[in-house]
């Protein structure tokens, strides 16, 4: 057995035993179930009420309340690359944590409001795999996770800050959300597939099951989550995503760039299934000092779906994108090339046994910056969840893997593997 396999069988061991020790599950029905809805709400508040439970102040006689958010995560990470086009990818045993901390509440009967901090993870593929972020020297890395205020007027509502888009959220399985959804094999194809976290403004009507909604947001392309999943390079600098961060400046984000995103939707809820339909448009100047450069647009239609049988017990889910974009010639900004095309699709599955849950997840990304060029990434999760006290506190144990092909050129990652080991908090 070489040292790779030594640490991989040491590591499944160490995280099995943690496991096998628990403490003997009571039958609480639904248990697992339950544990799975609070966990499914790390990805998105926006279009749920808060749990009243552990408030600190309680309306008397009303359905007012203010409480405390608080999500823990600590996580140990076996990480494995191989890849035989890049030099000095070791393997690795990492321990991470994750805090997020605020509070939330619902006010006057028509105000619901949320603020949460995070102190982030420090998990990355391309910076080769989880390295943490710093404690002792002062440089843990916080950021404003969900920052809104929502009014209620009968069946209309409008929301306004930092926002996650339900309707941009992949039903994926509960069990692989041991860190939120913000490790790499959770929080990249999300991402691709259209996850919009922004700063903007979300209205919705529900009418029965079913709720329309539309979501707007203008100004630096870092205002949006969806600036991530746009193809190809806008400048000289990279990405929509990559340029406004290397064009950074007394810490504000390089602001040549402007876009606007545009995403109608209609979610439809049934206690046997659940559907989101979204279109996400973009409308974006790449240099907004100047009338010479050509603006470019794109678009990202998505579709998720969640299948509920057996009382919940067995959920099945599957999503589906594509999306196309106008790219320039850069760095000739003033001349449109081929248009950038890119298809996502994701299928998992989760099952609940009172307090045990377990589920699988895998998404294939496949995107074309041209017709000789192209990348193609799966990435498989297949976790196992403990509930200790659903649907607040739980140990997990998943395992993760990516794997990458691309023309003409071969990619620097060809594959990662990680175990995980993992205690959460969630209130």
């Amino acid at each position: 057995m070489n040292a790779r396999s030594s640490t991989l069988v040491a590591l499944v061991a160490a995280c099995l035993l943690p496991l096998a020790a628990a403490p003997g599950a009571r039958a609480d029905e639904g248990a697992a179930s339950d544990g799975g809805d609070q966990a499914r709400r790390s990805l998105t508040t926006t279009g749920t009420n808060p749990r009243p439970m552990f408030a600190i102040w309680q309306e008397p006689g009303g359905d007012g309340f203010i409480k405390p958010v608080i999500e823990l995560g600590s996580l140990v990470v076996g990480y494995f690359p191989s890849s035989d086009q890049a030099e000095g990818l070791a393997s690795r045993v990492s321990t991470l944590a994750l805090a997020r901390f605020g509070m939330e509440g619902r006010l006057f009967g028509l105000i619901t409001f949320r603020s949460v901090f995070e102190r982030n993870l420090g998990f990355s593929l391309a910076r080769n795999g989880p390295v943490g972020t710093s404690v002792w020297e002062g440089t843990g890395s916080f950021s404003a996770r969900e920052n809104y205020l929502r009014f209620d007027v009968g069946d209309f509502s409008i929301t306004g800050g930092i926002i996650r888009d339900p309707a941009s959220v992949d039903f994926v399985s509960v069990n692989i959300l041991d860190a939120f959804g913000m490790d790499p094999y959770v929080r990249d194809p999300l991402l691709v597939s259209g996850f919009n976290q922004s700063q903007g403004l979300l209205l919705n009507y529900q009418a029965g099951p079913v709720t329309f909604g539309l979501a707007f947001t203008g100004g630096n392309p870092l205002t949006t989550s969806l600036a991530f999943g746009f193809g190809g390079d806008v400048t000289s600098l990279g990405t929509l995503f990559t340029a406004p961060l290397r064009a950074l400046s007394n810490g504000v984000p390089g602001s040549d760039i402007q876009v606007m995103t545009f995403s109608p939707s209609v979610i439809l809820a049934t206690d046997v299934v659940d559907v989101a339909v979204a279109g996400q448009f973009y409308a974006i100047d790449v240099d907004a000092t100047t009338d010479s450069d050509e603006s470019i647009n794109g678009f990202n239609a998505r579709m998720t779906a969640r299948l509920k049988l057996l009382d919940r017990r067995f959920q099945f889910y599957l999503s589906g994108a594509y999306r196309k974009n106008q790219q320039l010639a850069v760095p000739d900004l003033t001349t449109r090339t081929d248009a950038y095309e890119g298809v996502v699709f994701g299928t998992g599955f989760d099952l609940s046994f009172d307090r045990v849950g377990a589920g699988a997840q895998y998404y294939y990304l496949h995107s074309e910056l041209n017709s000789q060029s192209n990348l193609t990434n799966h990435y498989l999760n297949v976790g196992l969840t403990y509930w200790l006290e659903p649907p607040y506190a739980s140990v997990g144990l998943r395992w993760a893997r990516t794997m990458a092909e691309s023309e003409p050129t071969k990619p620097r990652l060809q594959s990662t593997d990680s175990i995980i080991l993992s205690m959460r908090l969630m209130l």
